[in-house]
């Protein structure tokens, strides 16, 4: 139970509030095989001893987003636990003793500070949703008893979800343009590709499934060797993309690795280079640790989205140095403008989305293929998949070939010196 003799914070003076991220034993298949899950609840340490317990605040988690996936846990779990410990960092300014002393201002005043330390306009958005439904939380459990549930405005939206409105008043951080660069020169794919090979061969496979199949990193890190659910005649292959848990015995590093929705999805064949980096991937790389993972890291266990993000920063370098030492202006200045910007390995999923939406003729052209949706097995859909196919062959026609006797040569004069 939740009530204000657990919440005093005056106490809590080498106490700080953490997430936890927690795998349990979630059920059992008619084969006995145990599903675990892991949630996201918020702890208590103490900073003197270095130990933690879970704390009662966690039921605020667990009854708003119980249902939802690890990472929709972790940010609202990560949200209350920054505001819980400004409460605890400002409690004798605030004049807060407990949960049940807080005050609409005192939300106010927290969200004002997360602008005037620059943090992003979505960032800023995301703690105020996350506080309106702690502050809901805390009213419907009667532990605060001077703020009215009605305060926050009962909303519907058009598809009949139930949602409450903010009633914090405060200032959000101007728009800036993104830093972020979403998608890749689809000229300079078969030299990623290639630097891949050389530099990063444990994930090549992967950043080909991301380019030709919108792949995003858990998803590919959640793949099985044997998962190939069907070889399409003209070479594609069919994935069936679901949550495997592989590495439950990992923390937070897991909790990146989750595939957003299972569903067939489909990586595209473009000349041999699927098949070929396939082959490849399947000799040389193979689990040692009873997962069958088609993805594994250094020691033979199945790769995590940490392990496979570190590959994808060497790539990165990697790709980016080679550019300044062999290329042409045009090259150094792609290097430069990457070297600028922030991209991280969902590059791929928006290279692939462009790549289609130059060659779509409507919505559903980049819906499918995306995995948006329900991959369909009627007729109308596998042709057009195959006219996407062959367009996108065709723009890689004169791309391929250029780049590999470069960066071999390059290797072998590297070795003998």
């Amino acid at each position: 139970m939740f009530n204000s003799n657990t919440t005093t914070i005056a106490t809590l003076q080498k106490c700080k509030f953490i997430m936890i991220p927690v795998w349990i034993n979630w059920g059992k298949l008619s084969n006995g095989k145990v599903i675990k899950k892991q949630f996201a609840v918020i702890g208590l340490k103490n900073l003197g001893s270095d130990t933690h317990i879970i704390h009662p605040v966690t039921e605020f988690i667990l009854h708003n987003w119980q249902a939802r996936k690890f990472n929709t846990q972790k940010k609202h779990a990560l949200n209350t636990v920054k505001f819980l410990n400004y409460l605890l960092f400002n409690r004798r300014s605030m004049r807060i003793h407990s949960l049940s002393d807080l005050r609409l201002a005192d939300g106010n005043k927290y969200l004002n500070t997360l602008t005037s330390e620059g943090q992003s306009r979505g960032t800023v958005k995301d703690s105020e949703r996350t506080l309106t439904y702690f502050y809901l939380w805390l009213i419907g459990k009667g532990v605060i008893s001077s703020i009215d549930k009605s305060s926050f405005a009962k909303k519907e939206t058009m598809h009949g979800t139930i949602y409450y409105e903010s009633s914090f008043q405060m200032i959000y951080p101007e728009h800036q343009p993104p830093n972020v660069e979403h998608a890749f020169p689809a000229k300079y794919i078969p030299l990623l590709l290639e630097i891949a090979i050389l530099e990063t061969m444990p994930i090549a496979l992967g950043i080909y499934m991301q380019l030709f199949g919108g792949l995003r990193v858990g998803e590919v890190v959640n793949l099985k060797r044997t998962q190939v659910k069907r070889r399409i005649a003209n070479g594609d292959f069919l994935f069936e993309v679901k949550d495997q848990n592989f590495r439950s015995d990992l923390k937070d590093s897991a909790g990146s690795s989750y595939v957003k929705r299972t569903r067939s999805q489909r990586i595209f064949q473009i000349k041999d280079w699927g098949d070929s980096l396939f082959k490849d991937h399947i000799e040389l790389f193979k689990a040692r640790d009873n997962t069958n993972a088609l993805f594994v890291n250094r020691d033979g266990k199945a790769m995590s989205g940490r392990s496979y993000r570190q590959y994808f920063d060497k790539l990165k370098r990697s790709f980016i140095e080679y550019l300044k030492t062999y290329g042409d202006s045009e090259d150094k200045l792609l290097a430069h403008h990457l070297n600028m910007m922030s991209w991280s390995t969902h590059i791929g999923r928006g290279t692939f989305t462009n790549m289609l939406a130059e060659i779509a003729e409507n919505p559903y052209d980049i819906a499918f293929p995306r995995g948006d949706k329900s991959l369909l097995s009627s007729l109308s859909y596998m042709s057009r998949t195959e006219r996407l196919r062959k367009k996108l062959e065709q723009k890689f026609n004169n791309m391929h070939g250029v780049y590999i006797p470069k960066l071999i040569e390059n290797r072998k004069q590297k070795k003998e010196k």
